[in-house]
């Protein structure tokens, strides 16, 4: 204690302050300073904000290469591929407004080669693909309606029609087809044609433009019902119906 005195009165006489003798508290380190060599390697490593803040770009979807443009007005269908038409075909939509076909813009959910209606009577459904819920475009042999609403709402087609747009959707494959339902159709005062029950196939022949021509105008698709095995590839191997290349098609 008198030691620390002697000193304090020794610096008064050389003219040093009591200020520059008194201890002082050292300001504070900054925080990567105190945090030593981890910190600047952080941030030295860290991302820009602009960077980091970026959302990741999401995948370019599928592009359409087959579209089918489905005009209930004038009851037809017309399939381009890479966008060139290549055929407008005859159809039969819904036959009501309770029957109404879906219109607007699908992508197809499945399809099956062959496929029987759980909903109408087990009505047979050839090469049927369908788009919304159970509409499907499908193959019938009521050809005599085609051109005008006659279904419970699918899109009928002639079965050589049915059968080549079904190849091309196999092809292209679902997420590359788009089936596009517009216009208002005019609805008949008349009954869906139904298929009569429990009757073979009418033979027939592939006529002129490749339409499948049979020896009546009646829907005789039916059959007694059988099990089919199906899926989007279409793996029914059940009877052919005009079975044929598309190269031996003509499209019209």
């Amino acid at each position: 204690m008198m030691f620390a005195r002697g000193l304090f009165w020794l610096a008064l006489a050389a003219g040093i302050g009591p200020e520059l003798i008194t201890p002082t508290h050292a300001e504070p380190r900054s925080a990567v300073a105190a945090e030593g060599p981890a910190v600047l390697v952080a941030a030295a490593t860290a991302p820009p904000a602009s960077i980091a803040a970026a959302k990741p770009v999401a995948p370019p979807k599928p592009a359409v290469t087959l579209m089918a443009k489905i005009d209930l007005a004038r009851q037809t269908l017309t399939v381009t591929e890479h966008g060139k038409p290549i055929g407008t075909w005859k159809i039969s939509s819904g036959v009501s407004e309770d029957l109404a076909t879906p219109r607007g813009l699908f992508q197809p959910e499945w399809t099956a080669k062959m496929w029987y209606s759980k909903k109408y009577d087990d009505a047979p459904m050839p090469h049927a693909v369908f788009f919304k819920g159970g509409a499907a475009i499908h193959a019938t042999q009521a050809l005599g309606r085609l051109g005008s609403p006659a279904s419970h709402g699918c899109v009928r087609l002639a079965p050589a029609n049915a059968e080549v747009f079904y190849r091309l959707v196999q092809r292209h494959g679902l997420a590359h087809t788009r089936v596009h339902v517009f216009g208002s159709p005019n609805y008949p005062h008349t009954q869906v044609a139904h298929a009569p029950q429990h009757r073979a196939p009418s033979r027939g022949r592939i006529g002129n433009g490749g339409i499948f021509q049979t020896s009546d105008a009646s829907d005789s698709w039916s059959q007694p019902r059988r099990t089919a095995s199906y899926s989007n590839a279409g793996s029914f191997s059940g009877p052919a119906y005009a079975r044929l290349p598309i190269s031996a098609i003509r499209v019209r």
